[in-house]
């Protein structure tokens, strides 16, 4: 029995879509599900007619219910071809001429007030930019409401006259309420799609929010540290261009001069590593992820075998494991250079080796960076994701303090967490954590 009932669910879901379309924008697809169920409503209330005029043996009303049919199965037919309005004015038009030839032919006084669920329905299906064609449908069905119920339905013609008035009052009546409680629900369908829309644009305007004063914040620290990397060059340029003009007028040697060239040029060169690494932030912080399926395994390997090319004495492990992740590749490539970058520069060992071991469980992906560097001082360890603030003093280090900063900041944008699991003298353990529930990501 379960299977016969799923059997006719998902026929029914199967009616209810067609037409929907993923190129559709979202407003559309809704309505087009509201316009289906309208349709469907039709055709269940003409079977339930049919159906009731053969119990009561009513047969000429049961064929002409029966005939009926095709019109709602063509409607569909014209919306599985997406000609949306098309299928709209035929449903509407159609609604119309059946419900003014039925009353015509029945002459029966409930039958026109069919005319007001059809009123109803259109001015949920039709759009704002189908103004001209609901007006249109509406007058139609206005006009033709007060033919029938005023003085000028004398002028109609009466094709049939009703002897089983009392039988087929009953069946009008029932399909009548039928039809507007369908109605009724699909508007409350309806409303619960605006309404749950409305919550998800809510949801989408606070998250903006929040990343737009995120990018405040990062927008004023980078122009205090612009502040802070720009003055000191400047002061130091001003102050040796000054003594070079000096030793010029004194007619000083180039040799003599030399040391303090030197000094511009480490300065430049200082300049210029801030600067690259500040478009790098930036252009990080303003990254919309693109996220594809991609297998993790690739992604660590291109990523360290690249840093590999130019660190000989750079080595890595991998605990091989078939992942398919969906994510920014770029991104992810990102946090693993610069975990790997500054495993390479602290530490004194001959062979700087890097260690990778993932596991994964039903929400997360957890990827474990261990390093054999000189590890991170207690004091440092709660300052490590604070800009500009370099941890350890070993000679070959010469970043500006704001690599983990980045890190930390493509890990957000591809819903992650990045942390210092354990650090000694040893070595070091950073923890990359994947949210991989993708239905939170879709929220």
């Amino acid at each position: 029995m379960s299977h016969i009932k799923y059997f006719f669910l998902i026929k029914i879901a199967r009616l209810m879509y067609i037409g929907f379309h993923k190129d559709n924008s979202e407003e559309t697809n809704v309505k087009i599900i509201f316009f289906n169920i309208l349709n469907f409503s039709c055709l269940l209330n003409q079977f339930l007619a049919t159906f009731l005029y053969l119990f009561i043996g009513v047969y000429n009303s049961a064929v002409y219910s029966l005939l009926l049919l095709p019109v709602p199965v063509l409607i569909y037919y014209v919306n599985y071809k997406r000609k949306y309005l098309l299928s709209k004015l035929i449903i509407f038009t159609y609604y119309n001429v059946i419900i003014f030839v039925t009353s015509c032919y029945f002459s029966h006084p409930y039958l026109s007030y069919y005319y007001i669920p059809v009123i109803i329905g259109s001015a949920i299906v039709f759009n704002t930019k189908e103004l001209k064609y609901l007006l249109l449908i509406n007058f139609l069905s206005f006009s033709l409401l007060i033919i029938e119920n005023t003085s000028l339905s004398q002028y109609l013609p009466r094709f049939y006259q009703d002897k089983n008035h009392e039988e087929t009052t009953i069946i009008v009546l029932v399909v009548h309420v039928n039809f507007i409680l369908g109605l009724l629900f699909m508007y409350a369908y309806y409303m619960r799609l605006k309404m749950k829309r409305l919550i998800k644009l809510n949801k989408t305007f606070k998250d903006a929010k929040t990343k737009l004063k995120n990018q405040s914040e990062d927008y004023l620290l980078f122009s205090e540290a612009s502040s802070h990397f720009l003055k000191s060059p400047i002061h130091v340029f001003n102050t040796f261009i000054g003594k070079i003009e000096q030793g010029i007028n004194e007619n000083k040697s180039y040799e003599e001069l030399k040391p303090y060239f030197s000094v511009i040029k480490k300065n430049i060169d200082e300049e210029e590593k801030f600067i690259n690494n500040m478009f790098d932030y930036n252009k990080i912080i303003l990254t919309v992820p693109q996220k594809k399926s991609h297998d993790l395994t690739e992604i660590l390997i291109e990523s360290l075998e690249n840093l590999k090319k130019s660190k000989t004495d750079f080595e890595y492990m991998i605990d091989i494991q078939q992942v398919i992740l969906k994510t920014d590749a770029r991104l992810l490539s990102k946090i693993i250079t610069i975990i790997a970058e500054n495993a390479y520069h602290h530490n004194k060992s001959q062979v700087k080796s890097l260690e990778i071991i993932y596991s994964i469980n039903k929400n997360n992906l957890t990827i474990n960076f261990t390093d054999n560097g000189v590890g991170i001082n207690e004091a440092d360890r709660e300052n490590i994701f604070k800009p500009y603030i370099k941890i350890n003093s070993i000679d070959n280090v010469k970043g500006i303090g704001i690599g983990l900063l980045k890190a930390k900041k493509a890990a957000e944008l591809i819903n992650a967490q990045i942390v210092l699991a354990q650090s000694n003298d040893f070595g070091t353990t950073f923890q990359l954590v994947i949210n991989t529930n993708n239905k939170k990501d879709e929220n």
